[in-house]
């Protein structure tokens, strides 16, 4: 790997690490009475979601829909069938509640995203039409009917967020 490819991969993890970062940082001035600054926040990581998007394009290849389905079912695998379980096994030695909690969680719905790509996989011919309830406290998706309360986590049915559209 050249020394300007682990740069660009640098400039990525820093930008969308500085997107999320800005949007939590809105977020707060919001809930503390300061309207524009959030907005000022939230531009700003819009701005740096671009930054992040044209470094993505350096690093990633998009190829055609089956296969970004096929690699997305693959990277779900990999993470929930051996990633997660490796940062699990280090969170249980340094016993941190929360880290375990997360990873947890986290490899649970990336066993369930690898489902739905299998799935859409399996019916990209039929092109079914549906549509996915996203929950914001932990990711997990539930597809065409939004549960009474999510299956991973447990928060009820109000933190599910409605995706049936590209934005």
């Amino acid at each position: 790997m050249t020394e300007t490819r682990k740069n660009v991969e640098k400039a990525f993890i820093g930008e969308i690490k500085a997107h999320f970062r800005l949007l939590s940082f809105a977020k707060k001035a919001e809930e503390e009475g300061y309207p524009q600054i959030a907005l000022l926040f939230r531009a700003v990581a819009e701005a740096e979601a671009i930054h992040a998007r044209n470094y993505f394009s350096l690093l990633e290849h998009v190829g055609s829909t089956e296969e970004n389905l096929k690699r997305s079912f693959e990277n779900e695998k990999f993470v929930s069938e051996l990633a997660y379980p490796e940062m699990l096994k280090q969170a249980w030695k340094d016993e941190d509640k929360a880290a375990i909690w997360w990873f947890t969680a986290s490899r649970n719905v990336e066993e369930r995203h690898a489902k739905l790509y299998k799935y859409a996989l399996d019916h990209l011919i039929s092109d079914r039409t549906t549509v996915y309830y996203l929950c914001t406290h932990c990711g997990w998706i539930e597809d065409g009917i939004c549960p009474e309360m999510c299956p991973n986590c447990g928060k009820d049915k109000g933190w599910f967020r409605l995706i049936d559209s590209p934005k």
